[in-house]
């Protein structure tokens, strides 16, 4: 019956309900609402007087002001939130208009419960009257009740608000009067809030929870009472008011209910009420006399109040009534003394309660005032306040709370000193001795550690100089010392005592105390404020008397030490015993502190009689022979110490004794230091340096003794140093080396004034400093005698020192300083292989800090001084250049010294005073002389260029694109040629500072120096610079790529970051110069060109394609500029041709033609024509004329004629010269540029001349190919043929399905080619690909790399019969001998060859055995498949192997393909770098796989079914399936930007062509993934869909989100149109097929039974299940159509056959159920779908038959042999 909570209250009600929108809705209404009787506006709080109309308030504010009343507490502080806000937006008027209903909405929110409340109503209230300013007035009386209270609110963000508002308001002067004007209604208030409210009165008992009520209630009376305070707090100073003020006051005090107050069980009531009574007296005693009995009550009461926050105000009251009434308080002593006593007694024993901080202060008065009516009640007084102190002071509490802590032992040795000054008894001052002293500080020292940390030991020092120095003597006339005497007498026993327990932590405490007995300052708790006593006769004392003063205090001081220096012999003198006896160094330590602390005479004496006590006391110091009795004996064995526990204490000894002595035996002790320890001596020396009015310490300072000890202990420390990182466990050897580095740094430190140490000797450290650096890498000296660490040791320890030698200018005058810098910048330039980087740091930052010291002084001095040759500034340059060149140099170590020269020039400019006008740095003189030393001389440059790798020219040379006078390859083709760096590191560096130098002349900072102007720059003198680092930099990049292309790993990741950066700085130097500069560039490079240089030819035209611009360099003028006598004149042409306009092109091969004419008689003089014109024939395609190709073919047929042997047809060419080849050359590569540009120009009789040479040329080959990959020169003609037959085979496969391309060509010409001469051409290079493809991976180089590709373009096109009928020697695996499959001979050497080469590491081999093998493969298969392989059909999946020579090479290269992609997840796209050994296994092994998917496609369909299950249960495809999505990208788009999914161009729906041109690169691979998934889905679609349905969700989601966006839509498609483009006909079936809808509709009719059903593919085929449905049966049973639907449906499943031949199959078991034959009652199929076999195995008892496949499962699945019908046993 209950009712629904989650109904709606109100019908219609679609919104919960919302107190700040209701109060906005009633807000904004006018007028009429209604017929209701909510007429006005809702309730408006009452304004404070009553006069104003309700409606005259703003209507944003009178929305406000109804929130502020709501229950929820949020709201009400919003609220309140959006009132500040309108009183600071709104004009003054609106917010006038909210003043009179303020004052009543303040009074209550200033009391809410929620404290957040209190304080926004506080910010509001402050926002309100700095608004309304002076309008305030009116309401002042009706707001300031609330604001006092405000602002004595307990929460203090809400009282600071109400404060500061308060005092904002009202300037100070003005604030008392506000209280005075306003204080009978701030009375009033109070005493309704003390006297009449209750906690029901002032809350709502509906709304409120108890606990707040009775909170709130305790809250308003305590600030109740506190406001009453501040009134009388403000109002205190204003004496023409305080009768008006005690008017209002007397009452409250008067009243009974007030006094009730005073107990109340809240302590913030108590405190606000102590409080009151404490203003109450310094506002006027006459207010509280009336009462002072019930008063003197009260505060007796709560003296031991139980809250220490109460307890602080209530004493203060203690002492107020003790002191201003005097009368009550004495006749409540007479009668209450014992409870007063107990109570403070309890207080005290308890720590003050947690408020010793308050009460510290007022323990001396308390004591003061305490009673005692004679000496013996004092005296019992005395020792009970102070034993409850001190009992308070152990407690646990008060020793965690130092602050606490310091306060009682503050007030403790107050009250001693206090109670020294008025009472003598001598039992009194034992007790309080032992236990307020002595006990104490013997607890500090052993089971009160907390005591040692606090003001103990210095409050304890203070009362005994008190007592010491103090002018006052006790009643009987006794001094204040003898209390010294008595705490001496009493500690030293137990001090004695405390040594003999050998506690290290006691003997530490100890030696504190003793030191800050000596010295108070020395504790860090100083004190601070406390009571100070003085004599009432000095009071009056004049200023002139404080000199005297402090003379006098000085010599009591001395006195003072002395005596206690006499106490405290016995101490030392057991400490000393004691070490004797246990060698302890803590106890060393004490001695020495005490020994240190109190030098005197008679300590001294006493040691050395061994006895404490002495005969006499002897004041003053010790005599000579004491002191040298006391150093030879004591102090001089131990300066021999390396103890670090012993070090300072004896130096400590040794200052003290030293101190006594007079200048001629201070010399002799200094003197005979001699085997003084390096700590010691370290110590020694810095403490001598402080006494600089001490001329025997400077003078031993600066002495030959102390310089030659030092320049040893160099010594010793740089060997120490070596030798400490081969003994880390020797922790001394550590020690030692610490120690000495301390000392060498103090040494070498060089300071302002006068010189402490000898130069000579500081000059002999720095070289020893010098020569124990490493030497710099590269050097024939090792670095460093020892392991790595040394060498970092050694050059941090030298560095620190460097750092302390160079800190003062005025160390470049010592011998040595410069080589120390030159030697650490041969280190920098050149750092051990050793050295960190983090020690490489700290030795550039030593370095380059002294450097520009080093600059500053020479430029202040003389700058001329700077330039010098021998300066160091120059030599540093000659260093770096040297390093640069030096064989051991990086590309690492190039950049950082280019980082370091920047720097360098900087740190030279910067300081630099000059007046030159420079744009740029390298417009200044000084710059320019630095550049010039760091550039190579002409000579240099030469010779520089001479080491430059050959190699640079070698593509150009074997592709026949550049020509050249002198062959400048090496001329064996295995042959090693070095890439010499040290060109392109020195012109790193020197691009890098031209960049730098070419920013503008201001002083920059390193991170500025990478920044490109704005403007272009000219190098003046320096452009001819940029042509030979545009040489280095293109000649590095070339040779990178070069080396990659060996997949060995040539180049290092030094040499490819330092070439990246080349080509970086390169590109930024181009930027900033000018296009003048640019064309003088170029036409430089131009002018080394036509001088011969084949390797700048290379380099001029990539800086045309990839440097510059047409428009900046104007090519075609740079070719019209060429002189024809120019030795280089031809390569040079031929590398601008491709820059030069079509016309220009057309009339240079008209001129070329015409003089190869006129060379028709001089064949030998014409490559330089024959070069030229193969590049001009290379750039023209369509504007060649029919003429000028006829009128080439008729030279070269005369040549034929008339000097053939120019042909070198069928001849061998090994051992001849490359003159010889050269026209040879020159001819092929003209008749290829022909053939693949202009092959339709070629008249047929041409054709027969060109492929009779092509066969001799084969045949020259043949006669040479001993040494085709021997000799450079045979190498060279080598790839000119393979390129020439690659051109004529790729017209030859083109005119195959092609026959418009026959039909422009002879009609013989490719039978021609297959009759006559594709078979032998392809016998010669078939061979010669099988050993150039082994050569090349016995030993790889640059050069075999291209003849290679170039045998590769050669053999790449062979059709299938050139491979069967190959000419290979016999290969065979032993493996394959004992398998049952066999191919024949021919076949199997080929795939022998062919297969390995799919791993090949030389990519164009790689691709053309993948041409090959997929040419060869169909053949192959129809081979395989003649091999009758016995498969047992009762087997459940009969698989049938594939050739094993491919398998082979699936299985190596997925081991490798498995670990390379280890480390990547499905998806993750991984990217396979070129040029690896895991990019040749990975596209070895995915070509492998996609011969494999293509050699399933050829064979027979009856096979097809046993190779993939093959491929399956091998577990080879799922291992292929993961490999594909760890490789493929997860967006395969090749054009980036399309907007239609369905159009785009990606890796699927694009045809990947694969050859030995092809580009290698991380997209091939990618590309090719995505191939062979795709090829995977099309042929065994059936096992992917089993891989996908295995995998976990996370991977299915991945595969099927990737195959559904790229794969299913291309191959839906193809499925499809498949179907409805096939020719094939039905006689009872038709199909239909419906791209659109993704469906096959196939409709089968047989006399009057007719069927249709509708086979539909998932949106992610074939991953999703392929769908059929039935539309319409007619003439066929129901069981026998669902069988049928259901067969169907399990072959499209599980079957890897396309979709019509399924359809096919369907039909036919179709057929042959219409025709009577009975289906297999296990697969519901009249053909088996394996082996198209028919039912034939019969049960005898159901009469049903089965294919013996299906029963053969159904055995295996059932673990029984019965029916699956009739379950008899079959």
């Amino acid at each position: 019956m209950g009712k629904d909570r989650n109904a709606q209250r109100t019908k219609g009600n679609l919104k919960p309900s919302s107190s700040g929108r209701s109060a906005e809705l009633l807000g904004g209404v006018t007028g009429f609402i209604g017929f209701s009787a909510l007429s006005d506006l809702g309730y408006v709080p009452a304004a404070a007087q009553g006069l104003e109309d309700d409606t005259a308030i703003s209507g944003q504010f009178r929305m406000t002001m109804r929130k502020m009343s709501k229950k929820d507490a949020t709201t009400r502080i919003k609220a309140l939130q959006e009132f500040e806000g309108l009183c600071s937006t709104e004009d003054i008027e609106a917010v006038k208009s909210a003043l009179p209903f303020w004052p009543r909405i303040y009074s209550k929110i200033t009391i809410d419960v929620e404290r957040r409340v209190r304080e926004a109503a506080q910010v509001s209230h402050a926002a309100l009257v700095n608004q309304v300013g002076k309008q305030l007035a009116p309401y002042l009386r009706f707001i300031m009740p609330s604001w006092v209270m405000a602002m004595v609110d307990p929460y203090v963000p809400a009282s600071t608000a109400a404060l500061k508002a308060f005092e904002s308001t009202f300037p100070e002067d003005k604030r008392a009067g506000v209280m005075v004007y306003c204080c009978k209604e701030i009375m009033n208030y109070c005493q309704d809030n003390l006297f009449n409210q209750t906690a029901n009165t002032l809350s709502d008992a509906k709304n409120t929870a108890p606990e707040d009520m009775e909170s709130k209630y305790i809250r308003v009376l305590s600030s109740s009472i506190s406001s009453i305070s501040l009134l009388l707090k403000l109002t205190a100073n204003v004496e023409s008011k305080k009768g008006e003020v005690i008017k209002v006051v007397q009452p409250v005090i008067n009243n009974p209910k007030f006094w009730c107050l005073a107990k109340h069980k809240s302590p913030l009531v108590r405190s606000a009420w102590f409080t009151i009574i404490k203003n109450v007296f310094e506002f006027d005693v006459e207010i509280i006399r009336p009462q002072k009995s019930e008063l003197c009550k009260v505060v007796i009461s709560a003296l031991d109040d139980q809250d220490g926050m109460v307890l602080s105000h209530v004493w203060v009251v203690f002492l107020y009534v003790s002191t201003q009434l005097p009368e009550v308080w004495q006749e409540e002593l007479q009668n209450n003394s014992r409870s007063i006593y107990g109570r403070v007694y309890a207080v005290l024993r308890d720590g003050c309660r947690g408020s010793a901080m308050e009460l510290g202060p007022q323990l001396l008065p308390i004591l003061s005032v305490l009673p005692s009516n004679s000496d013996p009640d004092k005296c019992k007084l005395y020792t009970d306040f102070l034993h409850a102190l001190t009992t308070g002071i152990r407690k646990d509490r008060i020793l965690v709370s130092s602050r606490e802590l310091s306060a009682l032992l503050k007030a403790l040795y107050e009250c001693m000193t206090y109670i020294s000054k008025g009472q003598r008894n001598d039992e009194l001052w034992q007790t309080l001795v032992k236990y307020q002293i002595v006990e104490l500080v013997k607890s500090s020292l052993k089971e009160m550690p907390q005591l040692s940390s606090s003001v103990l030991y210095s409050e304890v020092s203070n009362i005994l100089r008190f007592w010491v120095q103090s002018p006052h003597s006790i009643k009987d006339g006794k001094p204040m010392s003898d209390l010294v005497t008595l705490f001496w007498e009493t500690f030293i026993p137990e001090g004695k005592q405390l040594l003999e327990e050998e506690n290290e932590a006691v003997f530490s405490r100890m030696e504190k105390f003793l030191c800050i007995v000596q010295d108070p300052s020395s504790h860090k708790a100083k004190r601070s404020g406390g009571i100070k006593f003085q004599d009432e006769s000095q009071l009056p004392e004049k200023m002139e008397g404080l000199k005297l003063r402090s003379e006098s205090i000085s010599k009591q001081e001395t006195e003072f030490l002395e005596l206690i220096a006499y106490y405290v012999t016995p101490l030392v003198f057991a400490s000393y015993q004691l070490y004797q006896k246990t060698e302890n160094p803590s106890v060393y330590k004490l001695f020495a502190c005490v020994l240190f602390c109190f030098p005197s005479g008679h300590m001294l004496k006493a040691l050395l009689n061994k006895t404490a006590e002495p005969s006499e006391r002897i004041h003053g110091q010790a005599d000579e022979e004491t002191c040298l009795a006391v150093m030879e004996d004591l102090v001089m064995p131990k300066m021999e110490t390396d103890d670090p526990a012993l070090v300072h204490p004896t130096l400590q000894i040794f200052l003290s004794i030293y101190k006594q002595l007079t200048c001629e035996h201070r010399n002799d002790i200094l003197v005979n230091l001699k085997h003084t320890s390096a700590s010691i001596l370290r110590r020694l020396i810095e403490s001598m340096t402080e006494f600089k009015d001490d001329v025997v310490a400077s003078r031993w300072l600066s002495s030959p003794q102390l310089g030659c000890r030092l320049v040893k202990l160099a010594q010793q420390l740089c060997a120490m140093t070596v030798t400490m990182v081969t003994r880390p466990e020797s922790s001394t050897i550590k020690a030692q080396q610490s120690e000495l580095l301390k000392l060498m740094k103090f040494v070498l430190t060089l300071r302002d004034e006068d010189e402490l140490f000898s130069r000579e000797y500081i000059s002999q450290i720095i070289t020893t400093l010098r020569m124990t650096l490493p030497n710099p890498a590269g050097s024939a000296l090792p670095a460093v005698k020892g392991s790595a660490a040394a060498t970092n040791e050694v050059v941090c320890m030298v560095c620190a020192l460097a750092n302390c030698i160079y800190s003062n200018p005025s160390c470049w005058d010592i011998t040595g300083t410069q080589e120390l810098l030159r030697a650490l910048f041969q280190l920098l330039c050149q750092p051990c292989k050793e050295m960190t980087v983090n020690t490489i740091e700290e030795l550039k930052s030593t370095f380059t800090n002294a450097f520009q010291q080093l600059v500053q002084v020479l430029v202040e001095g003389d700058s001329d001084k700077l330039m010098e040759e021998s300066g160091f500034v120059m030599c540093a340059m000659q260093d770096i250049k040297k390093f640069i060149l030096g064989e051991h140099c990086s590309y690492t170590t190039a950049v950082a010294l280019s980082r370091l020269t920047k720097s360098l020039l900087q740190v030279v400019y910067n300081c630099l005073n000059t007046s030159d006008d420079c744009s740029i740095l390298l417009d200044h003189s000084h710059v320019q002389h630095i550049l010039d030393v760091i550039l190579p001389t002409e000579g240099e440059w030469l010779e520089l260029e001479g080491n430059l790798s050959p190699l640079y020219v070698a593509p150009g040379i074997l592709q026949g694109t550049m020509a050249f006078q002198e062959f400048p390859l090496p001329r064996s083709l295995t042959q090693t040629v070095l890439w010499n760096h040290s060109y392109s590191r020195l012109c790193l560096l020197i691009t890098d500072l031209l960049v730098y130098l070419c920013s503008p002349a201001v002083a920059q900072s390193e991170s500025t120096t990478d920044v490109e102007a704005q403007e272009t720059v000219s190098l003046g003198r320096y452009i001819h610079v940029v042509g030979c680092l545009l040489h280095a930099t293109c000649h590095t990049s070339s040779l990178c790529i070069l080396n990659d292309n060996l997949n060995n790993e040539a180049v290092s990741q030094d040499v490819r970051m330092g070439i990246n950066t080349l080509k970086a700085v390169m590109g930024k130097l181009l930027a900033k110069i000018n296009i003048g500069n640019k064309r003088l560039i170029a036409k430089q490079i131009r002018d080394r060109c036509l001088q011969g240089s084949s390797s700048w030819c290379v380099t001029l035209g990539q800086v045309l394609t990839h440097w510059f611009t047409e428009q900046e360099v104007r090519p075609h003028k740079l070719f019209s500029e060429v002189e024809d006598n120019s030795l280089g004149i031809i390569p040079t042409k031929q590398i601008l041709l491709p820059f030069l306009k079509k016309e220009m092109l057309v009339d240079m091969l008209n001129e070329e033609v015409g003089k190869l004419a006129s060379l028709g008689s001089e064949p030998f003089l014409a490559s330089p024509t024959l070069a030229l014109l193969a590049s001009i024939l290379g750039l023209l395609d369509k504007t060649v004329t029919k003429e000028a190709i006829g009128c080439i073919m008729m030279v070269l047929t005369q040549w034929r004629e008339e000097a053939n042997e120019i042909f070198l047809f069928s001849t061998d060419i090994s051992g001849r010269a490359w003159e010889e080849v050269a026209l040879t050359c020159s001819i092929v590569r003209v008749v290829t540029v022909l053939i693949k540009h202009h092959s339709l120009h070629v008249e047929e009789q041409h054709w027969d001349f060109l492929l009779c040479s092509l066969s001799a040329w084969i045949q020259s080959l043949e006669e040479s190919n001993k040494n085709v990959m021997k000799e450079t020169v045979i190498g060279t003609f080598t790839c000119a043929i393979c390129k020439l037959v690659g051109c004529i085979s790729e017209i030859i496969y083109k005119m195959k399905d092609n026959p418009d391309l026959q039909n422009c060509y002879p009609q013989s010409l490719s039978e021609e080619w297959k009759e006559f001469f594709s078979s032998s051409i392809y016998n010669t290079l078939l061979p010669l690909f099988v050993e150039a493809t082994d050569q090349y991976k016995q030993n790889p180089s640059i050069m075999l790399y291209g003849v290679c590709r170039s045998i590769c373009i050669g053999v790449n096109n062979a059709g299938t019969q050139e491979l069967q009928i190959h000419s290979l020697r016999p290969l065979f695996v032993a493996d394959d001998a004992s398998e049952d499959l066999k191919l024949p001979d021919s076949e199997q050497i080929l795939m022998n060859y062919l297969s390995p080469m799919l791993l090949s590491t030389h990519p164009p081999t790689q691709f053309t055995a993948y041409k090959l093998l997929g040419t060869v493969l169909p053949h192959i298969m129809t081979e395989w498949e003649k091999n009758d392989i016995p498969v047992d059909e009762n087997e459940d999946t009969p698989q049938r192997p594939l050739p094993y020579a491919l398998t082979r090479i699936v299985k190596s290269s997925s081991e490798v393909v498995e670990t390379a992609l280890a480390e990547y997840e499905m998806g993750a796209a991984c990217e396979v770098v070129p040029h690896t050994d895991a990019y040749s296994y990975t596209a070895g092994y995915l070509m492998a796989w996609s011969l494999v998917l293509d050699t399933v496609t050829h064979t027979s369909d009856t096979n097809q079914l046993q190779y993939s299950m093959f491929l399956r249960e091998s577990d080879l495809l799922p291992s292929l399936l993961y490999h594909l999505f760890q490789i493929m990208p997860s967006k395969p788009v090749l054009k980036e930007g399309q907007q239609d999914e369905k159009t785009q161009t990606t890796m699927f729906n694009t045809t990947l062509h694969i050859g030995p041109l092809v580009a290698v690169t991380s997209d091939l691979i990618a590309w090719l993934a995505c191939r062979v998934y795709y090829a995977c889905v099309r042929v065994v679609p059936a096992a992917v869909r089993l891989w996908w349905n295995n995998l976990d969700r996370k991977a299915q989601q991945l595969v099927d989100k990737f195959t559904m966006a790229y794969v299913s839509p291309q191959l839906i498609m193809e499925e499809i149109t498949a179907v409805g483009n096939s020719t094939t006909k039905f006689n009872n079936m038709t199909i239909k097929a419906r791209v659109s809808a993704r469906e096959v509709v196939a409709t089968y009719t047989i006399d009057e039974a007719s069927m249709e059903l509708v086979i539909r593919l998932a949106p992610n085929h074939p991953l999703g299940a392929v769908t059929v449905e039935d539309r319409g049966r007619v003439g066929v049973s129901v069981a026998q159509w669902r069988n049928w639907l259901f067969g169907l449906t399990t072959m499209l499943s599980h079957r890897n056959t396309p979709l019509l031949q399924s359809l096919v199959f369907w039909k036919c078991n179709v057929d042959q159920r219409f025709e009577g034959v009975e289906e297999c009652y296990i697969c519901y199929y009249v053909l088996h779908g394996a082996n198209h076999q028919l039912p034939r195995l019969l049960c005898r008892t159901c009469k049903k038959k089965f294919h013996s496949a299906c029963l053969y499962k159904w055995f295996n699945t059932s673990n029984n042999s019965t029916c699956p019908l009739c379950r008899s046993l079959f």
